[in-house]
């Protein structure tokens, strides 16, 4: 994977732990994954496209855990 993609996946990751973070944000945290990983499916491997919100939860993690 390029550095240029995994910026851009990290960034949504950001994106989307600030919406879960909102105070008025009323979606899950899995409806929150699933609308923001229709965005990286195409910067991440082929074989784990079916799995994005799970790709996407991995870098929430990651990036939670600072």
């Amino acid at each position: 994977m390029t550095p240029e993609a995994e910026n851009a996946i990290n960034s949504i990751a950001r994106a989307a732990l600030k919406e879960f973070t909102n105070q008025s944000n009323t979606l899950t945290y899995r409806q929150i994954l699933d609308k923001h990983a229709k965005h990286i499916e195409t910067l991440i491997p082929a074989k784990h496209r079916g799995l994005a919100w799970l790709w996407l939860n991995v870098v929430c993690q990651r990036l939670g855990r600072g």
